[in-house]
């Protein structure tokens, strides 16, 4: 069997079983097998990741410039909960960013935190992945009503208030612009966001009550050099009667004789929207598409209670310990201290203890001096705010990982350096497509991981139990592998591969080696190959884009002799043996299977007909001592066919729904089986003896065009291996489970083959390697 690779660098995520794939060699530069799989889902640059442990499982947070927070579990690259985002503006609908991630562990729960760019932290539950509270910065502790009451301004301008006895709510005002004192009573200041004049609101901060009525302004006049505004209220003169006519300055309402005056002989101006009316007296005016201004008594108290909401990053103070404060999203709703108090409870990985404090017992809880505030996201997160391209030092974790510390580099790699000389251990992490943005580390089945993140919207892991690189390199095709089969040569087990550079060269399996010359000059790329020996020669035939047969002599380093199959085009090459002597098996696109004798180079027999389409795959196996030959086709049906008379044996197999792109055949527990892979995406597995399926179709194949071959697994039970991009995957034929670890290369995976001892030759780009199990 062989088959072309069409598919494109594909990263999949995969899970990691302990057993592992190893480079037992490796023609060029040798695969960095430090690499383990990418995470993929963010549509954009992923700016930061972080790590956590939820149930004993190893995690990954991460933050994107889609405005997404996705949460993974490592082993399986899966994401455990649906992505969320941070606030959405509700004037221009747009999602507010994510600047940067980091993990802790809250009262024995482990959760993610998130700063976003409208300076809000958020905190997630990383078991439910459902919000955990915001971050708010005390404003004031203080009494109203007789009840000792926190004040607190979350990031997008809502003033809390709540009971510090209670830890409950009692009050809250969005878009609070100030505090200040009117008539003895402390109030809160509104500006709305939405509205265009801005209008502004003013609340009793004990009651909730709002004392303001705003009311529309009609004219602004000037007369003898003040500013007059007429609102759109009754004019009268009775008892409780609104003034229409207010003086901007003072915010007192003009004599009667003034207003007349005004309106008949002042000179109108623009500019002035709404006005803001407490107990009869004008306190504040919307402007056009300006800030609102205040007047008269809350003008200068407003200026000196002003709410900043970009300074909502501060944290506070309880008994010298410095403290933040959550508004709760969770269950109660309630309000939480938390102490982040540096008391030595930092983990390996970066994830940070804190503890919440009971309200009820707190003492006063004071916010920071202004010149000695802390900034919230850097005491919870111990990074600076974003990440960029700013040098990030992430501690190792577990064995071979508390030794060293990754670094992103100013070049956008990442630098795996001794921890106590600063010099690099082995080369950089490379591998990422755009430059890596964050990093971060943890364990994972005893290994220490690292994370990744990268611009090309991908989060890459990497296992850094071994931190050097694999051996010298060696020099090889200059072009795609294309094909590989596999031989023996003078007692010597080889790979065989071609290459679009037009060569095809022989390797020996143990040493790596090239043991003959390349056989150079081939005209066309091979698209299938097979070794056959004949005469004691062990001779390389190839098939291309049309219906020749080429027989290469690889010792003698040239063509042996070519021949025309007349079936249009060979899709597929196998070997088998009839009566003693070895011969070809091809597969047509005429829809035809054909049989030959190399040694003649003739048709055996007539050729096999009963597919309906184009024959894509073939491969031979015994079945009660008879040589078959197995096909797949187009016409989505695998067929079965005794090469002793040319006829097929039983019915088609059917069960898939598309193409058979690729057909192997394998001993399942000592019965002969084929192994089939389709268009649908699915792979099927069939007793030859039976002609019945086995189990159901194994699924989670995402490219159906890659490379396939089958080899052995644990135990001997065997393994279909498949190159899905840059990957190499394989699935435990017996259980349709993953088997081993998926593998990842530098280039797209174009070519496989199996070889002795459960080992695979890949062709990736224009190198060639060899992968054996870890425990070999």
């Amino acid at each position: 069997m062989s088959e072309t690779s069409a598919g494109t660098p594909d990263d999949v995520n995969a899970p990691l079983p302990d057993q592992r794939w190893t480079v037992q060699w490796a023609d060029g530069p040798v695969p960095d097998h430090r690499r383990l799989r990418s995470l993929t889902g963010h549509s954009a640059p992923v700016r930061s990741v972080a790590t956590a442990v939820v149930d004993g499982r190893a995690v990954v947070v991460s933050g994107g410039r889609d405005n997404t927070v996705r949460f993974w579990d490592l082993a399986t690259g899966e994401q455990l909960h649906a992505p969320v985002t941070g606030r959405t503006d509700p004037v221009s609908s747009m999602t507010t960013g994510v600047l940067s991630v980091a993990t802790a562990e809250a009262d024995g729960r482990p959760v993610a935190l998130t700063l976003h760019e409208d300076d809000s932290v958020l905190a997630w539950d990383l078991a439910t992945g459902r919000a955990a509270g915001e971050f708010v910065r005390l404003v004031e502790s203080t009494v109203l009503e007789g009840r000792r009451v926190l004040l607190t301004l979350g990031a997008e301008g809502t003033l809390g208030v709540w009971d510090l006895l209670t830890g409950s709510r009692v009050g809250a005002f969005p878009s609070a612009a100030g505090l200040a004192v009117l008539e003895g009573r402390r109030v809160v200041l509104t500006v709305d966001d939405i509205a265009v004049d801005r209008t502004v609101r003013v609340w009793d901060l004990g009651t909730g009550e709002q004392l303001a009525r705003s009311v529309e302004v009609e004219r602004t006049l000037t007369l003898d050099g003040r500013v007059l505004a007429v609102t759109a209220g009754e004019a009268g003169t009775g008892a409780g009667a609104e003034p229409r006519l207010w003086d901007l300055a003072t915010g007192e309402p003009a004599p009667t004789p003034a207003a007349a005056a005004a309106l008949s002989q002042g000179t109108e101006v623009g500019g002035v929207s709404t006005a803001t009316v407490v107990h009869g007296r004008l306190v504040a005016v919307g402007l056009d598409g300006e800030e609102p201004r205040f007047i008269g008594p809350l003008a200068l108290a407003r200026q000196n209670g002003a709410l900043v909401r970009h300074r909502a990053r501060e944290t506070a103070l309880l008994d010298g310990r410095t403290v933040a404060l959550t508004a709760g999203a969770d269950e109660d709703g309630r309000l939480r201290i938390w102490d982040l108090a540096d008391d030595g409870q930092q983990r390996v990985t970066g994830i940070r203890v804190i503890r919440s404090v009971g309200a009820g017992e707190a003492a006063p809880v004071l916010p920071h001096e202004p010149e000695q505030a802390g900034d919230l996201w850097q005491r919870l997160s111990g990074r600076a705010t974003g990440t960029g391209s700013a040098p990030v030092a992430v501690g190792g974790a577990g064995s071979g990982g508390d030794r060293i510390a990754l670094t992103v580099e100013a070049d956008g790699t990442v630098a795996v350096r001794d921890r106590a000389t600063g010099r690099p251990v082995g080369p950089p992490l490379t591998g990422h497509t755009g430059k890596v943005q964050d990093v971060a580390t943890t364990a994972l089945a005893g290994r220490p991981v690292a994370v990744t993140a990268g611009a090309d919207h991908t989060i890459r892991t990497w296992d850094l139990t071994h931190v050097q690189g694999d051996g010298p390199p060696r020099s090889g095709h200059t072009g795609t592998v294309c094909a590989i089969t596999t031989g023996v040569l003078d007692g010597t087990p080889v790979a065989v591969t071609a290459g679009a550079d037009h060569t095809v060269r022989v390797w020996d399996l143990v040493a790596g080696q090239q043991v003959t010359a390349p056989v150079t000059g081939l005209e066309g790329q091979v698209t299938a190959m097979v070794t056959v020996v004949v005469d004691g020669r062990l001779l390389v035939v190839t098939a291309g884009s049309g219906d020749a047969l080429r027989l290469l002599d690889p010792v003698g380093g040239h063509p042996d002799e070519s021949g025309t199959t007349g079936q249009g085009r060979v899709l597929a090459l196998a070997t088998a043996t009839l009566t003693g002597r070895p011969v070809l098996v091809t597969a047509g696109a005429d829809r035809t299977v054909a049989v030959w004798d190399p040694a003649t180079r003739r048709a055996v027999c007539e050729p096999l007909t009963g597919h309906s389409s184009r024959v894509t795959s073939v491969a031979t196996a015994e079945l009660a001592g008879r040589p078959v030959a197995v096909t797949g086709s187009w016409d989505k049906t695998v067929r079965v066919w005794d090469l002793a008379d040319g006829r097929q044996i039983g019915e088609p197999l059917t069960g898939h729904t598309d193409w058979v792109t690729s057909v192997a055949t394998v001993l399942v527990d000592g019965r002969p089986a084929a192994v089939s892979r389709s268009r649908d995406k699915t792979v099927c597995l069939w007793d030859l003896a039976t002609m019945r399926q086995i189990g159901g179709a194994r699924t989670g194949h995402t490219d159906p065009n890659g490379p396939m071959a089958v080899t052995g697994g644990a135990a001997g039970l065997p393994v279909v291996a498949v190159g899905q991009g840059q990957t190499v995957r394989c699935w435990d034929l017996a259980t349709g489970h993953e088997a081993r670890n998926e593998y990842v290369l530098p280039l797209a995976v174009g070519a496989l083959g199996a070889a002795p001892g459960g080992r695979l030759v890949v062709g990736f780009g224009p190198e060639v390697a060899l992968l054996r199990p870890a425990a070999d």
